[in-house]
C-alpha cells in the first residue's frame, strides 16, 4: 500500500493574516473603550466624593455660621444717620440682614472662618457669581468687620472714629465651584390652626432684599445643581424667635 505524503505549508498567508490583524484591531478598540468608560467612571466618581465632601464642608460652616449669627437692629442714631438715603424706609427697615435670591447676608460677632470672637461685628456676605463665559456658578464669601454704631459695613460710616477703609479687614473666600447652578429660598414658621407644628411658608423678597430688612426669616435654604450629583437643598436655621426676637 502506498502512503500518502502531505505536505504543510510553512506560516500563514496574506488573507489570514489580513483576517488577524482585524479580529486584533477590533479586540483592540473594545479593550481600549472599556478602559476609557472605566477611567471616565473612576475620575466621575472621585469628582462627585470630591464635590459632596465639599458641600458637606459648606453645610457645616455655614450651618454653624448661620446658627452663631447675631439679629441686629437698626438704632435710632443709625436710623438719624439714615434719613437722607433714599433706598431705606426708616418706618420698615430694623435688622441688619440682606436676602435675595443670589445673596444672603447677615451679622456675625466673630469672624466667618474662627470660632473665637475679635471684638468686632462682622456682616457676612454669601454671594453667588455666575461666569459669563461658561455660566458656571460659585459661591463666595466676603467678611467685613466693622465697630456697631461708627462703622457701616454697607455705605458711608457713621463717624470718622470708625475703621478706615485701608485698614478695614475684609476677607473674601471661595466656598463652593464647579456648580450649574445655586440660589437662595426663605422661610417662615407660621402656627397652622389645628397643629401644634409650625408649617413653613415662603417668604417674599420684598420684606428682605435690601441691607435693612423688615422681617427675618427662620429658615434659609440653599439650592445647588451639582455636576455628577444632581440637585441639592441645604435647610439652615436662622432660629429667630429663639433668639428672642
Amino acid at each position: 500500500m502506498k502512503q500518502r505524503h502531505h505536505n504543510f505549508k510553512n506560516g500563514f498567508t496574506l488573507l489570514e493574516l489580513l483576517v488577524a490583524l482585524a479580529l486584533l484591531g477590533i479586540l483592540g478598540s473594545s479593550i481600549a473603550g472599556v478602559l476609557k468608560n472605566s477611567v471616565d467612571s473612576v475620575e466621575q466618581g472621585t469628582a462627585a466624593m470630591d464635590q459632596l465632601t465639599r458641600m458637606r464642608s459648606l453645610e457645616t460652616l455655614l450651618g454653624g455660621a448661620v446658627r452663631d449669627a447675631v439679629i441686629t437692629q437698626v438704632s435710632q442714631q443709625e436710623r438719624s444717620w439714615l434719613a437722607d438715603d433714599i433706598s431705606y424706609d426708616a418706618a420698615e427697615g430694623r435688622y441688619r440682614f440682606r436676602g435675595e435670591e443670589l445673596t444672603l447676608g447677615f451679622v456675625m460677632d466673630r469672624p466667618f472662618l474662627e470660632a473665637e470672637r475679635d471684638g468686632y461685628n462682622h456682616w457676612i456676605t454669601i454671594e453667588v457669581r455666575i461666569d459669563e463665559e461658561t455660566s458656571e456658578n460659585s459661591l463666595w464669601m466676603t467678611d467685613t468687620c466693622y465697630l456697631p454704631g461708627i462703622d457701616n459695613p454697607v455705605g458711608t460710616d457713621w463717624s470718622e472714629a470708625g475703621l478706615s477703609d485701608d485698614w478695614k479687614p475684609v476677607k473674601e473666600v471661595m466656598l463652593l465651584g464647579n456648580t450649574r447652578e445655586i440660589y437662595f429660598r426663605y422661610w417662615e414658621l407660621e402656627q397652622s390652626g389645628g397643629t401644634d407644628e409650625p408649617e413653613p411658608e415662603e417668604m417674599e423678597f420684598d420684606d428682605i432684599d435690601t441691607d435693612y430688612a423688615v422681617r427675618l426669616p427662620d429658615l434659609i435654604e440653599m439650592v445647588m445643581t451639582v455636576p455628577n450629583l444632581g440637585t441639592e437643598s441645604l435647610m439652615f436655621d436662622y432660629s429667630i424667635r429663639r433668639k428672642g426676637i
